[in-house]
């Protein structure tokens, strides 16, 4: 009966939505720590920096597998891949369930983005192979699983919480990933070339020394930071303006909600108002951003309004990925896809690892959410700005630099 169900899965669904539906439950447990912040914060009494420090050890898992993505990947397939990732996850959920204390906490959630982390890079590959040259959609429409699972996670998790508390709630997600794990098909690698350590870091070192890539991850870090500490700080900062916690929740949801049809409408608006230069587009979206950030603190007072903003937060600030995935997927040479997707990673998790724990600080010092939602504001608008002066140089499309 396993087997029939893989086949079905894998020979009946288009792949661009298997990947979609891959990555979105893949995201669910990835994000799970969102709409779970406040619990957490009460059942460990938490500061801000360090339930900010739980979204940055969640990256530091996703940057350490970076390193070895490619390897992941290019190497021993990416429906391999898949299926390493939610074994991993549902390793990272069983230690987050049998947790004590903060330490063996951080220890669970590094876990899980380790694991995490190869997830994108797996379907990113799954994608090009299949898609390629006409991918830029379907990528946009793969990426909607990221907010599509955290939505399910922000809807589900604090209704269930409620009922069976910390850490329980952590047995739903390990039956997710345990489930994940059972059904993907194990394929025999094809690709059978004895790995080098040091011809790999060479390889590595090589793609890390990409000044298209270096350009896209250093940008999008700054996008990151902003996307995580949304993710992170939303609902307590709306439970600090006197909204009750499953009000909060809901704002969080509209936020994601929204995010599924951002990712799509950016990468079609990109190619109808810039001819597919993605660096222009990735400018814009990030110029958008700043400003819905900077503007929340002055209509989040009142109910409606603030489900409004949360729409334009979900659109700008958590809409970037499939225009970054699909850019660092592009100028990949074939067969490199899963390496260059590492590291791209690898540099966006730099501006979460530091930036989250930064934007608690702000607030637990200044004892100001605005002041956090203004600096974070500044500084993707000078960014979005001096990037899109570049981009009038340089233009990314299709495996081809012009």
């Amino acid at each position: 009966m396993g087997e029939n169900m893989k086949k079905t899965v894998g020979n009946h669904l288009p792949v661009v939505f298997q990947s979609m539906f891959i990555i979105a439950l893949g995201n669910f447990i990835d994000s799970a720590y969102a709409p779970l912040a406040p619990f957490i914060k009460n059942y460990y009494l938490l500061t801000a920096t360090q339930v900010g420090l739980i979204t940055s050890i969640l990256f530091i898992g996703s940057s350490s597998v970076s390193l070895f993505t490619g390897f992941l990947v290019d190497k021993i397939g990416y429906r391999n891949a898949m299926k390493l990732s939610f074994g991993i996850m549902a390793l990272g959920s069983t230690i987050l369930f049998s947790s004590k204390g903060y330490a063996i906490l951080l220890t669970g959630f590094y876990f899980i983005g380790f694991g995490y982390g190869i997830l994108t890079p797996a379907t990113n590959s799954q994608v090009m192979k299949e898609y390629y040259p006409e991918h830029l959609t379907r990528m946009g429409i793969k990426q909607a699983g990221v907010p599509m699972g955290a939505a399910l996670a922000a809807i589900a998790l604090p209704l269930i919480v409620i009922k069976i508390g910390i850490p329980d709630i952590f047995v739903v997600v390990i039956a997710m990933a345990a489930i994940m794990l059972v059904i993907l098909p194990f394929r025999k690698s094809l690709n059978r070339d004895k790995f080098r350590i040091a011809k790999y870091l060479g390889e590595m070192f090589e793609t890390a020394k990409d000044r298209y890539l270096l350009l896209i991850g250093f940008s999008a870090l700054f996008m990151s930071w902003s996307q995580q500490s949304v993710m992170t700080y939303y609902v307590l900062y709306f439970r600090n303006i006197k909204f009750g916690t499953l009000i909060a929740e809901s704002f969080l949801y509209s936020v994601l909600i929204s995010a599924i049809f951002g990712r799509i409408l950016w990468t079609r608006l990109g190619n109808r108002m810039f001819n597919q230069n993605h660096i222009k587009t990735f400018s814009l979206i990030m110029i958008c951003a700043a400003a819905v950030i900077i503007l929340l603190p002055h209509f989040s007072t009142d109910i409606f309004t603030a489900y409004i903003f949360s729409i334009f937060v979900g659109i700008t600030a958590i809409s970037w990925n499939g225009v970054f995935v699909s850019m660092t997927s592009e100028i990949a040479p074939p067969g490199k896809v899963g390496m260059y997707s590492g590291i791209g990673i690898l540099l966006i998790s730099s501006g979460t690892i530091l930036g989250t724990p930064i934007s608690g600080m702000i607030i637990d010092h200044f004892h100001s959410y605005d002041l956090m939602w203004m600096v974070m504001g500044i500084t993707l608008l000078v960014v979005g700005i001096l990037l899109f002066f570049i981009s009038n140089r340089m233009k990314i499309t299709a495996r081809r630099l012009n």
